[in-house]
């Protein structure tokens, strides 16, 4: 790949979600009532998700910004942010590339593209996670902050005109080769 060698150090890992969490979302973990561990458990949870919404939002500006790629937060047993990449990218090779400048990646079960956040990151994590999906998406895909409108989806009408120009364009291409 080119593009420069990758981004050194320890790879950077997804948090794993402790199965405590989900109970006490659902409010069904339970404890003594002279325990104060819940409570502080319910304390900590609120501010990890506060953190990890925070990391989230600066990954999210920093693709935005960039490359004009959106993203979402997505907690389940691995918390990463989900890629929204355009229709016929190569999601196996971007999730593979991402991965080896050493931020964890992989592709779940719709092919979209996870990168690893954790609300342990410190900012320069966070920065090494922007900058390594931004260069993987500039140099495999050629995307920039000012392609973003390309990225937007088009309308119906759009996309039918977008059509009869590119057939008009292949029927003329024919048309000079058998001239």
């Amino acid at each position: 790949m080119t593009g420069g060698p990758p981004v050194r150090g320890t790879k950077l890992t997804a948090w794993r979600v402790p199965p405590l969490w989900k109970n006490l979302q659902a409010g069904e973990a339970s404890a003594p009532g002279n325990s104060k561990v819940l409570a502080n458990q319910r304390r900590l949870l609120e501010a990890t998700r506060a953190t990890l919404d925070m990391v989230f939002a600066d990954v999210r500006e920093g693709l935005r910004e960039t490359v004009g790629v959106d993203c979402e937060l997505v907690v389940n047993e691995l918390c990463s942010v989900a890629l929204k990449l355009p229709e016929g990218t190569d999601t196996e090779t971007v999730a593979r590339a991402i991965d080896l400048e050493n931020i964890e990646a992989w592709l779940d079960e719709n092919n979209n593209v996870n990168i690893a956040v954790n609300p342990w990151y410190s900012t320069k994590d966070v920065d090494q996670t922007v900058l390594s999906a931004v260069k993987v998406i500039h140099v495999l895909l050629g995307i920039h902050a000012s392609d973003a409108e390309a990225l937007q989806p088009k309308t119906f009408g759009q996309k039918l005109v977008a059509s009869i120009a590119e057939i008009m364009q292949i029927q003329t291409s024919e048309e000079k080769k058998r001239n």
